[in-house]
């Protein structure tokens, strides 16, 4: 059996603690866990500091409260599994070469394996700004990502029927709108809410009052008149609402309504940002254009004025509103009882992020175009 053992300086006794497993292994990752818990390492040299220490600080601390936590925590347990009991500074070059040959042999792309290294790479470097080790080693990179797959994009017919189908789930349908409107990112597209919306100015920011900003830029963008009606309401506390609350992800759903409409199913909500930004230089709107709404572009001192124009970003926003007048889909505004966040659409009783198995659908009363009617996100 192995413990972990702590002094106490002030009552000069020691701790004895059982770990509870007679595996050296699993004895390290506990042992790791209770340092993390008990104690903020200062200062310490890399080859005193276990890395499994620093990855599981990084995940308690940092990877577990991020959109991509799912991500990190496979990432992290492939570090761990790999690396064991080495400290920060048992990471030369050619071990790592092994660690990346070890998870290609597993059939890991370049492209992941690179994500995986820059999730080690984050921790440690984490752990060294944060003064708990006095270096940190470098982490290297696979820079051969040809194997990237590929975004899909919809082409027309198919978008069409995406459209159609997703009005099922009123919810995934506000949100489809939105991002196919602003071209944002999923994360940004569920973050939306009315304080980010400026009526008068026609403008959406898409970064919240209060977030900072990351390398995925959320910029501001115009309103187009599609979008209008669905981002009206001002007493909702987000666009994309389920049973009156916030959600974290329509994945789920978004993959039911795709299969339900006989569509390929590497279709994912980030193909919807990727085929608008194809559609808007099909229609010849400026690459700049296009970066600006794709957050691809940063703003500087004068475009921080650019938005008061009444032309800001307006070949996008025009070409926007001319992509769904060619599509003729007949759609509307999901026509709630009520528009206050409590609300829930009528005969949706269960939403497919919790039973896809029992979802109740209750299509709606399709209309060419958009129908004015006051909107509420609440499903």
């Amino acid at each position: 059996m192995y413990y972990a053992t702590t002094f106490n300086s002030g009552t000069r006794q020691t701790d004895r603690r059982s770990l509870g497993t007679d595996n050296l292994q699993e004895a390290q990752i506990l042992l790791a866990k209770f340092v993390v818990e008990n104690s903020t390492p200062q200062n310490e040299a890399p080859a005193a500091m276990p890395l499994a220490t620093v990855l599981l600080r990084y995940w308690n601390e940092h990877g577990s409260k991020i959109p991509s936590s799912v991500q990190a925590n496979i990432a992290l347990g492939l570090w761990t599994e790999f690396w064991g009991e080495a400290t920060v500074a048992e990471l030369p070059i050619k071990r790592q070469e092994e660690f990346v040959q070890s998870l290609s042999e597993r059939g890991y792309k370049n492209s992941y394996v690179s994500r995986v290294l820059s999730v080690g790479r984050a921790a440690i470097n984490r752990a060294w700004k944060r003064g708990e080790i006095t270096s940190a080693p470098f982490i290297m990179n696979v820079s051969d990502r040809s194997d990237e797959k590929e975004p899909y994009r919809l082409n027309k017919t198919e978008m069409q029927r995406f459209l159609r189908e997703v009005q099922d789930w009123p919810h995934v349908f506000v949100f489809s709108m939105i991002m196919l409107n602003t071209l944002s990112r999923p994360e940004a597209a569920l973050d939306l809410s009315p304080a980010q919306v400026r009526l008068d100015d026609q403008h959406i920011h898409l970064n919240p009052k209060g977030r900072k900003q990351t390398k995925k830029y959320r910029p501001i963008v115009p309103i187009t008149d599609t979008l209008l009606p669905f981002v009206s309401a001002t007493d909702v506390e987000r666009f994309v609402l389920w049973n009156g609350k916030p959600i974290k992800s329509v994945k789920k759903t978004f993959a039911l309504a795709v299969k339900t409409a006989g569509l390929p199913k590497e279709i994912t909500p980030y193909s919807l940002r990727h085929t608008m930004a194809m559609e808007l230089r099909k229609a010849g709107v400026p690459a700049w254009e296009v970066e600006g709404l794709l957050g691809h572009r940063r703003p500087g001192v004068t475009e921080t004025y650019a938005e008061f124009s009444p032309d800001y970003l307006s070949k996008g926003r025009e070409a926007i509103d001319e992509y769904f007048k060619g599509l003729g889909v007949a759609y509307k505004v999901p026509d709630l009882d009520c528009v206050t966040g409590a609300c829930q659409r009528p005969k949706m009783e269960k939403s497919a992020e919790a039973d896809l198995s029992t979802l109740s659908k209750d299509r709606m009363v399709g209309v060419t175009g958009i129908e004015p009617v006051t909107p509420t996100m609440s499903t």
